[in-house]
């Protein structure tokens, strides 16, 4: 993933519309979920898939 996307530009750009802290439950990481939106789209993973990806990655 690191060679294929350019991540601080892209992050750089993101970050003024990603949710900032405020009331309610704290927004993930915003690094985190870019990775995990590119890694459905290669994969073509439905949400609940990429979740059990990441479960069991652990």
């Amino acid at each position: 993933m690191k060679k294929t996307v350019l991540w601080v530009c892209l992050l750089n750009i993101i970050e003024t519309y990603y949710p900032k802290k405020g009331k309610g439950r704290p927004p993930m990481p915003m690094e985190s979920m870019l990775r995990i939106y590119f890694l459905q789209q290669w994969y073509s993973l439905s949400d609940s898939a990429a979740e059990h990806a990441l479960y069991d990655m652990d």
